[in-house]
């Protein structure tokens, strides 16, 4: 519910960087939960169970 907020709230081209310990949450449970692939990520912490995903809402469609 709180990750589906945040995407709600999520300005239109506006990126979002979301940290979590997958020790309750895994990542896949996650990335089942996003409506869009995350541009990039990073794992850290001692365990390499912290992890930083960065992912930017789409905005309209732009004719070029």
């Amino acid at each position: 519910q709180g990750f589906a907020e945040c995407w709600r709230v999520l300005a239109p081209d506006g990126v979002l960087v979301f940290k979590w310990n997958e020790t309750q949450v895994k990542v896949g449970e996650v990335l089942a939960l996003a409506p869009a692939a995350p541009l990039f990520g990073q794992v850290s912490g001692r365990s390499g169970m912290t992890h930083w995903l960065v992912f930017m809402k789409p905005g309209p469609a732009r004719a070029d």
